[in-house]
C-alpha cells in the first residue's frame, strides 16, 4: 500500500492537519501517513513547490503526495491529480505541484474538483479536507485514477518557476528562495554555475545584501568554518546556501525571502 505524504502551510495551532488525517483514516484505516511539513510559509506557493520537489526523491515509487498551499481555494482554480513517472500528486492547480511534476515527468492529469470520491459536502475554504484527502485515500486503496476524476490535457497544469540568477563581470546576482528554521539562506544558484565561474572549495567569496557585505568561505558545510563565521556551500536542496556556524545567516545578512544578493569572488 502506498504512503500518503502531506505538505501544507496549515501549521499545528488549528485542527486542519489532524482532520486531513482523520478523513484519510476513515476511508482507509490501514493508510500510512507521513508529515513532510506543515510549516510552509503561509500562502507561499513557490516555497511549497520547492520543498516538495526537493524532498520527493527520498520517498518510494508509488507515494501519494497531498500538497495544500492554496490561497485561491474556493475560486475558479482547479483541483487536480497528477500522475508522474514515480508518484501521484494531489492538490490545487496553482503551480504547487508543477516543479516536481515536470522534474519527474507528467504522464496523466485529472480534474478532481467534481470527483464522486470527494466528501458529500464541500466547503469553499477547506478543499484539503473535502477533496484532496478523500481522493488520496481512495487512490491508496487502488481505485483507478480514471474513476477519481476527469482526464485533462497533461500540458494544462499551472507552472511556477524558480527565478534564474544572472552573471555580470564575474558577479552572480542571486535571489533568496528559502530560509529554514536555523536561518540558513538558500539561493537560486545551482552548482553548475559555480563550476562555470571556476569557483572552488576554499575560495573566499564576498556576499552583498543591500548595504551589508560579508565574506564567506566556499566549503562543504557551515561546521567547517569558525563559530560565527559565514559559510557558502551546496545545501541538501542542491542549491548554494549561506549559513553561519552556530548562528543565523538571515539575521546576519538582514535578508528575507525574494531579497537579492550579489556574490563574487573576494579580493
Amino acid at each position: 500500500m502506498p504512503l500518503i505524504v502531506l505538505l501544507t502551510d496549515y501549521g499545528y495551532k488549528d485542527p486542519y492537519v489532524g482532520v486531513l488525517k482523520g478523513v484519510i483514516k476513515r476511508i482507509n484505516p490501514a493508510a500510512e501517513i507521513v508529515d513532510l511539513t506543515h510549516g510552509i510559509e503561509r500562502q507561499n506557493v513557490r516555497e511549497g513547490a520547492l520543498v516538495l520537489k526537493s524532498s520527493a526523491k527520498y520517498f518510494p515509487p508509488g507515494t501519494i503526495f497531498v500538497a495544500v498551499v492554496d490561497p485561491g481555494v474556493g475560486s475558479q482554480r482547479r483541483s487536480i491529480l497528477v500522475k508522474t513517472r514515480n508518484y501521484i500528486l494531489i492538490g490545487p492547480d496553482n503551480g504547487l505541484l508543477s516543479l516536481l511534476a515536470i522534474e519527474d515527468g507528467v504522464e496523466e492529469v485529472y480534474d478532481i474538483g467534481e470527483s464522486r470520491y470527494r466528501l458529500e459536502r464541500v466547503s469553499g475554504t477547506f478543499h484539503g479536507r473535502d477533496i484532496f484527502a478523500p481522493v488520496a485515500a481512495y487512490a491508496s486503496l487502488g481505485v483507478p485514477l480514471s474513476e477519481l476524476g476527469t482526464r485533462v490535457d497533461s500540458n494544462s497544469i499551472q507552472v511556477i518557476e524558480i527565478p534564474k540568477p544572472s552573471v555580470h563581470d564575474g558577479a552572480v546576482k542571486a535571489r533568496v528562495i528559502y530560509i529554514d528554521v536555523y536561518g540558513n539562506v538558500l539561493t537560486n544558484v545551482e552548482p553548475w554555475l559555480l563550476d562555470s565561474l571556476g569557483w572552488r572549495m576554499g575560495d573566499m567569496l564576498l556576499v552583498e545584501a543591500g548595504s551589508v557585505k560579508r565574506e564567506c568561505t566556499l566549503t562543504r558545510s557551515f561546521s567547517l568554518v569558525h563559530e560565527g563565521g559565514l559559510a557558502c556551500y551546496i545545501s541538501s536542496f542542491d542549491y548554494l546556501e549561506l549559513g553561519v556556524n552556530m548562528g543565523d545567516a538571515s539575521r546576519e545578512l538582514g535578508v528575507r525571502l525574494d531579497n537579492e544578493l550579489v556574490i563574487r569572488r573576494a579580493g
